[in-house]
């Protein structure tokens, strides 16, 4: 069964009552990308939480503090792992404005060239080749223009068994890739890691990845430094 953003919010934050409350528990009981997906939106509300919790708002705006504030925060990093691109060029070019308007302390980070992002987050051998296409791209072009490059690729969910040496079939691609661009990084979320070590599964990772924080951490990390995101 298939909820919506709204229901799966609506439960995190503690408001969804009665059958729905028990029908979704039901669910999640025996889903584990349900799950997955609440943890992700659990750490994405404590990440929002820990980052403005500190920020003091113009007092006229006092009042929009809270729900209102954290909702566009969420709104935006929620977009980025829907799919797509997004950097902090993005940001500044097309919505610089309307998030200024609506929160003048928000400080909006401008994007970094020639820092990039990528994140994969399900078992798909398609987009696992997709996304170390992407990567060889990526790294070729500023190479061969002369230019410096710093890349990494994030995985989640389904998508660390592009990392697991038992899981995937491009070992020797990601270790070839490592050897030929000494600036690209692998790197496997924390919270995958844990989740299959919860299942009795010890993953064995391909020598080359790093087991890094949370994906939603990481992603929030580079994207404020002005990385760009792709969300294969």
């Amino acid at each position: 069964m298939k909820f919506s953003n709204e229901i799966i919010n609506a439960y995190a934050d503690g408001e969804l009552q009665g059958g729905e409350k028990i029908e979704f528990e039901k669910v999640l009981h025996n889903d584990d990308e349900l799950q997955q997906e609440l943890d992700d939106l659990y750490a994405l509300k404590a990440q929002l939480h820990n980052a403005y919790k500190n920020v003091e708002l113009p007092v006229r705006q006092q009042y929009a503090s809270g729900r209102a504030r954290y909702a566009m925060y969420a709104a935006l990093l929620l977009l980025t792992f829907s799919g797509g691109w997004f950097s902090g060029e993005m940001i500044n070019n097309s919505s610089i404005a309307k998030i200024e308007s609506f929160d003048p302390a928000m400080k909006v980070i401008t994007e970094q060239p020639g820092k990039y992002i990528l994140h994969i987050s399900v078992h798909d051998k398609n987009k696992f080749k997709q996304t170390l296409d992407q990567a060889e791209m990526l790294m070729a072009s500023y190479k061969n223009k002369g230019q410096n490059i710093e890349l990494e690729i994030l995985a989640n969910s389904g998508g660390l068994d592009l990392f697991r040496e038992d899981a995937t079939p491009y070992t020797h691609r990601v270790k070839q890739l490592s050897k030929d661009y000494p600036n690209i990084r692998f790197i496997a979320c924390s919270n995958a890691i844990q989740n299959l070590r919860e299942k009795g599964l010890e993953p064995k990772l391909i020598n080359t990845v790093h087991q890094g924080s949370t994906a939603i951490d990481q992603v929030v990390k580079r994207v404020h430094q002005g990385w760009s995101y792709i969300k294969i």
